[in-house]
């Protein structure tokens, strides 16, 4: 490969990656801005999930309590969404199903509260679950996105920069070779033709 070719795609690389670095930062912005609420909405969850549970607390030697929570389960209901090309979950409901007898739940308004309680305890614990995965896998393409503007920026333009201009002053070396040579060239097929040229006059 000659080295105006070698020149070429090294400009080419070297544009490809200045193109594509504003982009990225660009959706790096945007990303931080979806962590950031992301972030309060696990933090609302979080205080919420504190508060019932130190409310549950308070309830759990109750002698219906545990048995209670035991015949609860809870179902997550999501559906996908894209946040700045990230898959997450997002929570669309969270629906709770008890195998509790609803004559003993309903005896008394204790055991109606315990039962309240112990089920928006247990919708709030999984959507936290949910929505910390989620969190998780946007801080996680946050790392990659810096890890790519970081390298592009401080491991593959540099070296990039450096082949730039040692193939452009290698080409000005061979431009200047080449016309060092015609240069010869020229005054030598000048040289050559003198001798006819006097020969004609004298003709």
């Amino acid at each position: 490969m000659s080295t105006g070719q070698q020149l070429r795609l090294c400009k080419e690389e070297i544009a490809r990656i200045e193109r594509f670095l504003p982009v990225m930062k660009r959706v790096l912005t945007m990303l931080r801005m979806e962590i950031r609420n992301y972030r309060e909405r696990v933090e609302q969850l979080e205080q919420r999930w504190k508060a019932l549970e130190a409310a549950w607390d308070e309830q759990r030697d109750q002698p219906l309590a545990e048995s209670i929570y035991q015949g609860l389960s809870a179902e997550v209901v999501t559906r996908p969404e894209s946040l700045v090309g990230v898959d997450i979950e997002a929570v669309a409901a969270v629906n709770t199903h008890s195998d509790n007898d609803p004559v003993l739940v309903s005896a008394s308004e204790s055991a109606a509260s315990l039962a309240v309680l112990a089920a928006e305890h247990l919708q709030v614990s999984r959507a936290l679950a949910v929505e910390r995965d989620n969190l998780a896998r946007l801080e996680d393409a946050e790392e990659e996105f810096v890890f790519l503007i970081n390298g592009s920026e401080q491991v593959r333009l540099p070296p990039l920069y450096e082949q730039l201009s040692r193939l452009e002053r290698a080409l000005d070396e061979e431009n200047g070779m080449a016309a060092a040579i015609a240069r010869l060239l020229r005054e030598r097929s000048e040289t050559q033709q003198k001798p006819e040229e006097l020969w004609q006059l004298f003709a």
